[in-house]
């Protein structure tokens, strides 16, 4: 469970975001069936997972309309037929090395401040990605992508990643307190403040923009920096039908 990963490591990995790939023909093909719900596109997930001998990360979520406004949704999904902006949230894990991938999807007409919301996160998703260097303190990604959905009426509701491994949330921690800390979280925060970007490392980027009462939106990836390039392992994109 290190920050840098093994290269038996990075190749489970590599495997489980292959098999996390896998899902999204099957999820795009839902999607487009008329009276699709939440509940039907989880069963489906996993079964496509289970037919690989995989299981998930963790519980999928799959939520639309004013739903999607909650950065994990609760429950996790229902019997509600998806229309509207939404997300789908799922990871497979091999051979105990899990991925986490969010699917952004557009179902029929939306409003001007829905659009707003997509577009916003699709520009921090790359801005995010573009400015990944090794060396660079990894809250300083966090910054710059936090600063950019300000500057158009958001914020990020939550870290710009975490690291993936053994377990679904790992060191690097790509973000910055929301508050002020003291005792042992500050000592811990001050670690991990010193965390750079390097080599053989695998995170998450998953810019997320929620509007209570409107929706919300997360395009999230995995990536691994592996001989200094940026490797994006999963194949997470907007989906509108």
């Amino acid at each position: 469970m290190g920050i840098i990963k093994t290269k038996k490591e990075i190749k489970f990995l590599k495997k489980s975001a292959e098999i996390t790939n896998s899902c999204l023909p099957i999820i795009e093909e839902a999607l487009k069936e008329k009276k699709i719900t939440e509940k039907e596109i989880v069963r489906r997930i996993i079964r496509k997972l289970k037919s690989q001998r995989a299981t998930f990360s963790f519980a999928p979520i799959v939520a639309c309309g004013k739903r999607s406004a909650k950065v994990h949704a609760k429950p996790r999904s229902t019997n509600k037929i998806i229309s509207g902006i939404g997300m789908i949230d799922f990871g497979a894990s091999y051979k105990g090395y899990k991925t986490d991938m969010t699917i952004p999807f557009i179902k029929g007409k939306i409003s001007k401040k829905e659009r707003k919301i997509v577009d916003s996160v699709l520009k921090a998703y790359c801005i995010g990605i573009k400015s990944i260097k090794i060396g660079m303190p990894c809250w300083k990604l966090f910054e710059k992508v936090d600063n950019f959905l300000r500057n158009n009426g958001f914020k990020m509701g939550h870290s710009l990643g975490h690291g993936l491994g053994l377990r679904i949330h790992e060191l690097p921690y790509i973000g910055k307190p929301k508050k002020k800390l003291r005792g042992k979280k500050l000592e811990r925060w001050k670690r991990w403040n010193k965390i750079t970007f390097q080599n053989n490392m695998v995170f998450t980027i998953e810019p997320g923009v929620y509007v209570k009462g409107v929706g919300g939106c997360r395009l999230e990836n995995d990536v691994l920096i592996e001989r200094k390039r940026i490797k994006i392992l999963t194949n997470s994109k907007l989906i509108e039908i």
